[in-house]
Formats: structure tokens, C-alpha cells, sequence
């Protein structure tokens, strides 16, 4: 039986980088003004270096809390980049299949490595371990697209867990990234099977 080739379609070859061009400006958006807490943490990092703001018990404010949600989301979205770019160096048929994803994320962790503070720490959310790329094509492309429904789910959650209204809107919107490129690879996955079960059933194949 000849192996499925997945391969995109020119169609949607432009859809999924548009989207991750718009989500990335908001994030970058969101990343300077929401990512820094509402009460003025800058102005209060400058005057804490004043002996007499420093004395103040109202001199020190709490962390915002989506600085620690945004360096969360900033190290899944590595991971996931991570895992499509090692598919595409293991199976370099999949490049087409996977561009969209791999300029979407790239988009996501440039904006945000430059909006997260060099201080902020992910909150403990476990991570997937690194990515193992399966030797067979179909399953490399199955095993992303079930990471990209993993890391759509996890988005989806942060958007709740998120402070501010501007960036939970912003994870929501990466959530749906995410599910999109899950059901865009599934859809490949189901047509490289039909088109292999058609070439089987051919006589003489």
C-alpha cells in the first residue's frame, strides 16, 4: 500500500500566517501595556531606589500576575515551534504541510520574548517533554496536530486565568490558532487516507 503523502493546499497556504500576523499585534500590544501591572509598576521600580519610597509599606506593589501568564505562554509557544521546526528537519515533505504553523508560532515567540520581562518566571504549569519526531510521516504530522489541539486547550485556560481583559482576549484568539491548525493537519491526515485507500483499491495496485 502506497504511504499517504500529506501535502497543503495553496488555499490555506496564506490563511493561517495572515492570522498569526493580526494575534501577534496584539499581543505585542498587549505585551507593553498589559503585561505591566495597572498601578504604575515602572514609576514604582524608579522610586523604590529612594530610601524614602523603599520605607513606604505602599511603595511595594504586588507582581502582576499576567507577566508570569505571559512567560507561561511564551515557553509553550517555543516548545511548539521546537516541535514543528525538529518535523520539518526530520521530514522535509512536510515543509508545505507545516509552514503555516511554523510562521505562526515563530510570530508568537518573537513578540512575546520581546515583551516578557528578563525576570519573570512561567508559573508552574508542566510543559510537554521535548519533542520525540516519530520516523513515519503520518505519524510526525499526527503528532502535531495533537500538540497543537494540547497547546489550543492550554491557551483556552489561560484566557480565563488572564487579568487583563485586552490579553485574555489575545489567548483566546491564540487558542483558536491553535485548534485551527490541529483541524487544518487532521483534515490533510484524512485526505492523504482516503487518497491512499483509492490508490489501493485501483486494480493491479
Amino acid at each position: 500500500m502506497p504511504q499517504p503523502s500529506p501535502s497543503a493546499p495553496r488555499g490555506r497556504e496564506r490563511v493561517i500566517p495572515r492570522r498569526a500576523a493580526l494575534v501577534g499585534a496584539a499581543v505585542a500590544t498587549v505585551a507593553v501595556t498589559g503585561c505591566t501591572s495597572d498601578d504604575g509598576s515602572q514609576a514604582d521600580h524608579r522610586a523604590s531606589r529612594s530610601p524614602r519610597a523603599s520605607s513606604s509599606p505602599s511603595a511595594t506593589r504586588p507582581a502582576n500576575p499576567d507577566v508570569a501568564l505571559a512567560a507561561g505562554v511564551l515557553a509553550a509557544e517555543q516548545q511548539m515551534l521546537q516541535r514543528v521546526s525538529a518535523t520539518v528537519r526530520r521530514h522535509r515533505r512536510l515543509g508545505p504541510v507545516l509552514a503555516g504553523a511554523r510562521s505562526a508560532h515563530a510570530a508568537h515567540v518573537r513578540l512575546l520574548a520581546r515583551a516578557v520581562p528578563d525576570h519573570a518566571s512561567a508559573p508552574a504549569t508542566p510543559l510537554p517533554a521535548a519533542p520525540q519526531v516519530p520516523v513515519g510521516r503520518v505519524a510526525a504530522l499526527q503528532a502535531v496536530a495533537r500538540a497543537e489541539s494540547t497547546l489550543g486547550a492550554r491557551h483556552a485556560r489561560e484566557a480565563v486565568a488572564a487579568r487583563s481583559g485586552a490579553f485574555a482576549r489575545v489567548l483566546a484568539s491564540m487558542a483558536a490558532a491553535s485548534a485551527q491548525q490541529a483541524a487544518h493537519l487532521t483534515a490533510h491526515l484524512e485526505a492523504a487516507a482516503a487518497a491512499a485507500a483509492a490508490a489501493a483499491a485501483r486494480p493491479g495496485s
